[in-house]
């Protein structure tokens, strides 16, 4: 019966019914020529000429108005016919033609789903690792469908381009994100703030390709600029994204599609009242509302880590085996937020509440990934060693025999017996900010640590046979020539020792929920300001800057960096094969 009905579908979707308006009113117009108009909107004659009707004129008399006798309304004469509706007679694109064939024959299928991970506009960026914004979005998402609570159809694996470069690799990105358009209702995107700009695009060519595609925006650029009117993005462009969730995203996500794989309208006060977490959402009617229930992290599945490329296993070549080659790496959170709040950072206390997961579930997760072959977790939490019960966590990571990796703060590692308690739970990398090594600098960017700090936590590390990561920050107004090269000279110290691994570069970027960018006026729906050498060996050096951060100033830095650990900075190592963008 069902394949009878199926067919029976497909056949009426080749005929199409249109009425066909003959000009003619439907019956006599009796009135006077003076009292009769024509209305185009709605196709009839209206009739002001007096009726004598006495039934009328006895009700006007007891309303004591005119209300049933005038005007009178005679609609136009249409006739109904019946036409063929052939795809192929339609012109457009073959690809246009086969999305069409699709949107015929939604009504006999469940609405599908595309998750989108927006793609970098920065071809030089070293850091791409798994896509754990989206990952831990949809995790609740994913598990209704495949245990059949939510009827959704989920459209192959998360697409995930390297990067997005307008007018080099555009329209290839755009044209490989239509091909899979093709049976997707739904397109739900996470992006960060420089991959806004791609991730409107792809939306505007899924609108173009199937205007009655439903949008979804989340991710940490909106999180942070969501409650900023002027940058907020559903607010700028309406006709772009549909719907837009910041905060704990993930339960309000899966509801939000549970009503729209039921309804034509969402009511966004029933997402919100079947969602917990902090969290908001907004349509592009100007709508908006929040949740504040607390989340549980236990209570959320784990990463659904088939749906992303597998090429991710290989992102982090510090972690060889003997033989030197690179190690299967997974990545996890143990805690969600930061404590701290240092006024550049987009992950600060205020804009990322604390919220932590239990020991139990940490080390579940673990034995997952060791089934699924995994050799090496790297934490990626702002601040791993913030976990309230550190200690007890390293001794129950002792136990999987597993390799680690974490985020982490020197301020947190001036104690070598914590120091030590890392490297006998399998701790091999830690990866700390230096930003500036000059104590000025980091009182003024609320860091909460010192140069004595950052000297005592490398020294432990060293002493105990880490490899370590380090991060450095130019650009403040507040900077000095002397504290840029204390913080070069102390560097290249620790990579000429063979302990500092990796050196990341950036530049002081303007996030508009920091203090720093407050009040800035940052836009990044659009491509970066600052194209080309020698921005791009800087992360974040393609974007908004103080004004005395100029090419000339960032040249100056490279030169000495280039010179004293070339090999250790991260944007002259390659994990992969490099990728062909043209």
């Amino acid at each position: 019966m069902k394949n009878i009905l199926t067919l029976i579908l497909i056949m009426v979707s080749f005929f199409k019914v249109e009425f066909v308006y003959t000009g003619e009113p439907i019956r006599p117009i009796y009135g006077t020529p003076v009292a009769v108009r024509y209305d185009t909107e709605r196709r009839e004659w209206i009739d002001k000429t007096p009726g004598w009707d006495m039934v009328s004129v006895l009700a006007d008399l007891k309303a004591g108005a005119k209300k049933h006798s005038l005007p009178i309304r005679i609609p136009e004469k249409k006739e109904i016919k019946i036409k063929p509706n052939l795809f192929w007679q339609r012109g457009g694109t073959p690809q246009e033609i086969m999305v069409a064939m699709a949107v015929a024959l939604k009504s006999n299928r469940r609405e599908k789903v595309l998750f989108v991970n927006g793609p970098s506009q920065d071809p030089s960026d070293r850091f791409f690792g798994w896509p754990t914004p989206l990952l831990y979005a949809i995790s609740p998402t994913v598990e209704a469908v495949r245990n059949g609570s939510l009827k959704l159809d989920l459209v192959g694996k998360i697409f995930d381009p390297w990067c997005y470069i307008e007018g080099v690799n555009s329209e290839k990105i755009k044209r490989e994100f239509g091909e899979q358009l093709q049976d997707v209702d739904i397109v739900c995107a996470s992006a960060i703030y420089d991959a806004l700009y791609p991730t409107l695009q792809l939306f505007a060519e899924a609108k173009r390709l199937k205007p009655d595609i439903v949008t979804v925006l989340g991710g940490p650029h909106f999180d942070e600029i969501h409650n900023i009117s002027a940058l907020n993005d559903i607010r700028r462009s309406p006709h772009l994204v549909d719907y837009a969730i910041a905060g704990d995203g993930e339960i309000v996500l899966r509801e939000l599609l549970k009503e729209l794989s039921a309804k034509e309208q969402v009511d966004l006060r029933i997402v919100a009242g079947n969602s917990v977490g902090r969290a908001w959402i907004y349509n592009n009617q100007g709508q908006g509302v929040s949740v504040n229930r607390p989340l549980v992290l236990d209570d959320l599945p784990f990463m659904p880590i088939e749906l992303a490329a597998d090429h991710h296993r290989l992102d982090f070549d510090v972690f060889t085996d003997e033989q030197g080659k690179i190690l299967p790496t997974v990545q996890m959170v143990a805690a969600r937020g930061c404590p701290y709040s240092c006024s550049f950072c987009s992950e600060r206390k205020a804009l990322a509440y604390p919220n932590v997961r239990s020991i139990k579930n940490i080390i579940q997760e673990i034995e997952l990934r060791k089934q699924q072959g995994f050799k090496v977790v790297f934490f990626d939490d702002s601040t791993f060693g913030a976990y309230p019960k550190l200690r007890e966590l390293l001794r129950e990571l002792k136990n999987t025999g597993m390799k680690f990796g974490s985020l982490n703060r020197f301020n947190l590692l001036t104690k070598p017996e914590v120091v030590e308690m890392f490297r006998e739970a399998g701790f091999v990398y830690l990866y700390c900010a230096i930003e500036q090594y000059e104590d000025g600098a980091l009182k003024t960017m609320v860091k909460s640590q010192t140069t004595a700090h950052i000297a005592r936590g490398m020294s432990n590390l060293g002493d105990l046979g880490f490899m370590v990561g380090v991060s450095l920050l130019y650009g403040f107004p507040y900077g000095s020539e002397d504290s840029i090269r204390a913080t070069l000279d102390f560097t290249r110290e620790w990579v000429d020792k063979g302990v500092v691994k990796l050196v990341s570069e950036s530049v002081l970027s303007f996030h508009p929920g920091t203090p720093e960018g407050k009040d800035k006026n940052c836009f990044f729906d659009r491509t970066p300001p600052n194209y080309g050498h020698p921005w791009d060996r800087f992360e974040e050096g393609q974007w908004y800057h103080p004004s005395h951060v100029t090419p000339k100033y960032l040249e100056k830095i490279l030169t000495a960096s280039e010179e004293w650990f070339s090999h250790a900075l991260v944007r002259n190592r390659h994990s992969w094969v490099k990728r062909n963008i043209t």
